[in-house]
């Protein structure tokens, strides 16, 4: 790949887009008059109609109130109400003639004074602010006068009226002043950056794509020595400065409006505290938001080159606004807090960190997490974005058959016998399979912990099955259902012997970097107590067979096989490594599973089939499953032992050791002998 030629493409794409003044409106212009008028416009107008309200009289009515006179005199004198006559007072109040009455029954003084219990009944419309401010103020006169009545009985007994207040509170905010400003900051920052971000490669990317085809300009470019993955990039690239230069202005933006606001306000109005945020708060915010802008920029020019024209790519685009709404809005849901879950989360881990960013928390196991989770989706929609370019029926806007979904195969004519998925296919797969684990996860309660498993898994087979029923490609040739060489198996079962002892060890190794939380072993001991409940067969046909068969299905059986074409046995085995310890979206349980991954996409790749990584992950669940089960007999390998600090005995991580290595070069050699294709 030639960077000139993409640094190229990438100015002029960016002088393009600066030349277009609807796209440098939107996505410049626009924040910078946008939050003056949200900030300081609605706030100054919320204050005002506060005060208006305030200063409102209330007209109230009071029904019998010759039966209570102090009550009613107590009332009369209270500040911001204002007695009337009304006949007619239940239908004045709908009517808005009447904002609120007070009905007493009749002898209210005689029940209080003979200690009778009684009841005086209030009236309002919720529906209007100032009916619902008169009941206030009615129902502060009426405790008031209850605290009298109590007061007056206590002198009367000649008890202490301290009886009614036998100690006092003192609240104690012990928050910095960046703590309580940055909390309430950043709940909506964290939700405008994320669809500022949004908006910032939405415009740029359908001008780009179904913008140059809709004015005749794509032709120009694509006959250019220029290759289709250096225009894809420097396309991509103009997309993500735009993206990010709006995200950048919109911070700009909200900063420059709070200083105003402190500096025209801050004297009078107690809203307009100083401000007290951390710039590194900010500085922080804009570096998490880069891969966000990177994973919106790569969908929306995937999505937009699909796009005849650009209506037609507003019209495809427009739907992930709604998409991305929903988990921008987290920061603004109350008592959601950041968690290493969370963090692996994509759009809401970036608005619950900016929030927690904005109060001073610098989170950097979660920020990690979250980059990680983040750039991971970012690459797999670049890709997409890739492999849409190479479609000469998706570049081309007179094409009867524009295709823009990744779940699609190359044609509509029969697939040949060795056709495979694209690897933007295989990328976007991954992705869709997180969000799907992710809406599910929340069903793995204690009395459906069983269910919840054959739900996930379910979740997990069916889009892969999907794509090769939508695609016409030939099951068995695309996952390697063939049966491997007979070498293979000892090969496999002396390296997952040794690698499962090794995964316990990695384990135990990441509980002293990232100790393990007290509900991360309560879930599993709660997922076992459960298993252990069951038949051993039912068990393991739960833990074992069906993850073995399911998920190597998709890692090692079409996403590995999407993605060696493309980066070759190295680059996909990774890939589907990091997929597949990330899939079980627990970043306690990351290291060993994605070493775990890397293992059996070897022994997949080097025997041509998927048979024996089924076998090995199968083996892998069993034997803890096992050992948990009947941990008397071997209690060093407990993989739930107290405080999960396995350390195993140096002679046995020596056997594990020499048993990988011994595997690993038993399954290169069959590699090196086999005569099957890839």
């Amino acid at each position: 790949m030639r960077f000139d030629i993409i640094r190229t493409i990438w100015l002029k794409e960016l002088r393009d887009l600066f030349r277009d003044k609807r796209t440098l409106f939107v996505t410049l212009i626009l924040p910078l008059l946008l939050y003056p008028l949200l900030l300081v416009g609605v706030s100054l107008l919320t204050i005002s109609q506060m005060g208006k309200l305030e200063r409102q009289q209330s007209r109230v009515v009071v029904v019998g109130g010759e039966a209570a006179p102090a009550l009613c005199a107590r009332i009369d004198t209270m500040s911001g109400v204002r007695l009337v006559e009304d006949a007619d007072w239940e239908a004045g109040i709908p009517a808005n003639r009447v904002d609120a009455a007070l009905r007493i029954p009749p002898g209210f003084d005689d029940s209080v004074f003979f200690h009778r219990h009684t009841q005086v009944e209030l009236f309002h419309n919720s529906s209007r602010d100032v009916s619902v401010r008169a009941k206030e103020r009615l129902t502060r006169a009426v405790a008031a006068y209850r605290e009298d009545v109590v007061r007056s009985r206590l002198v009367e007994l000649r008890a202490d009226t301290t009886l009614l207040e036998p100690f006092g509170i003192s609240q104690n905010n012990l928050a910095t002043a960046e703590q309580k400003q940055g909390t309430e900051v950043g709940k909506l920052l964290g939700y405008l950056l994320i669809i500022m971000t949004l908006a910032g490669a939405f415009y740029p990317a359908i001008d780009l794509t179904a913008g140059e085809k809709e004015r005749g300009t794509m032709e120009t470019l694509l006959v250019s020595p220029a290759a289709r993955s250096e225009i894809v990039f420097g396309k991509f690239l103009a997309t993500v400065t735009m993206s990010m230069t709006t995200a950048t202005l919109n911070i700009a933006s909200i900063g420059a409006t709070m200083l105003y606001a402190v500096s025209v306000m801050g004297k009078s109005a107690s809203a307009f505290p100083e401000i007290v945020i951390n710039p590194a708060s900010l500085l922080m915010a804009i570096g998490l938001i880069l891969p966000l802008s990177v994973m919106f920029s790569a969908i929306c020019m995937a999505m937009a080159v699909g796009a005849r024209s650009y209506k037609e790519g507003q019209s495809l685009l427009t739907p992930l606004y709604s998409i991305v709404l929903l988990p921008a809005m987290f920061s603004l849901l109350p008592g959601t807090e950041m968690s290493p879950r969370l963090a692996a989360i994509p759009i809401v881990n970036i608005s619950l960190l900016i929030k927690e960013y904005m109060a001073g928390n610098y989170l950097w196991q979660e920020t990690a997490i979250a980059f990680a989770s983040t750039s991971m989706l970012a690459v797999a929609a670049l890709f997409w974005a890739v492999s849409q370019f190479r479609q000469e029926s998706v570049l081309f806007r007179h094409s009867e058959a524009v295709r823009w979904s990744p779940f699609r195969g190359p044609s509509k004519l029969a697939q040949a016998a060795d056709a495979l998925p694209t690897a933007g296919t295989a990328a976007m797969l991954v992705a869709v399979e997180l969000i799907l684990l992710f809406a599910i996860s929340g069903m793995a309660a204690e009395r459906l912990m069983l269910r919840s498993i054959l739900i996930s898994q379910g979740a997990i087979l069916i889009p892969p099955l999907y794509v090769l029923y939508r695609g016409r490609y030939n099951l068995r040739a695309v996952v390697k259902l063939v049966p491997p060489a007979p070498a293979a198996w000892p090969a496999v079962v002396l390296t997952i012997a040794g690698g499962w002892l090794i995964s316990v060890q990695l384990a135990s190794l990441q509980n002293v970097v990232m100790p393990f939380p007290p509900e991360f072993l309560e879930h599993f001991l709660e997922l076992f107590e459960s298993l252990n409940a069951q038949p051993v067969f039912v068990a393991l046909l739960l833990l074992a067979v069906l993850p073995g068969v399911v998920e190597e299905f998709l890692f090692r059986g079409l996403v590995l096989r999407a993605l060696l074409p493309r980066f070759g046995p190295g680059g996909a085995i990774v890939f589907t490594a990091v997929a597949f310890g990330l899939l079980h979206l627990d970043p306690y349980r990351l290291l060993s599973t994605t070493f775990l991954g890397l293992l059996l996409g070897y022994m997949a790749w080097s025997t041509g089939s998927l048979f024996p990584a089924m076998l090995a992950h199968f083996a892998n669940n069993a034997l803890s499953f096992v050992v948990q089960k009947y941990g008397d007999a071997a209690p060093f390998l407990g993989p739930l032992d107290e405080g999960l600090t396995v350390w195993l005995p140096w002679y046995l991580l020596l056997a594990a050791l020499a048993g990988l290595v011994v595997g690993l070069l038993w399954l290169k050699s069959i590699r090196e002998r086999s005569v099957r294709p890839i």
